[in-house]
């Protein structure tokens, strides 16, 4: 069984869908707002193995990086992100953007050791106490 799962998922998609929508114009917010935004769009419950896994693959492309308590785009992201051709469905547009990165297990050692200085565990526990399932 690989270490990592090296293909993108709908989950990764929704993840950044999400992210992208809750970071508005401060580029970045924390977890439970990013939670809260996937619920909002399509009622998407993301399960922390999800987001754990989506976050290691978005952060070994360098689209994701951590600061303090937030989740933040990267400029590597948007530079992409703007040059996708004007999608009318933003999903679509995001899935095509995530096929064109390829995941490489290397990259992912890094990622895992911030996800876990950031608490992603504590993290999600909380949204789930507060905010429900």
């Amino acid at each position: 069984m690989p270490k990592y799962n090296l293909t993108w998922q709908e989950a990764d998609v929704q993840l950044l869908e999400a992210l992208l929508l809750a970071s508005g114009e401060e580029g970045g917010a924390p977890l439970h707002e990013i939670l809260l935004m996937a619920d909002a769009v399509d009622g998407t419950v993301l399960s922390q193995n999800e987001v754990e896994q989506g976050l290691e693959k978005l952060m070994s492309v360098g689209y994701v990086a951590i600061k303090k308590n937030k989740l933040l785009l990267t400029p590597t992201f948007l530079t992409d992100y703007e040059s996708i051709d004007g999608a009318e469905d933003e999903r679509l547009a995001l899935e095509q953007l995530l096929q064109t990165k390829a995941l490489q297990a290397e990259n992912f050692d890094e990622p895992k050791i911030l996800i876990k200085k950031y608490k992603l565990k504590n993290q999600y526990q909380a949204y789930l106490e507060q905010f429900g399932g």
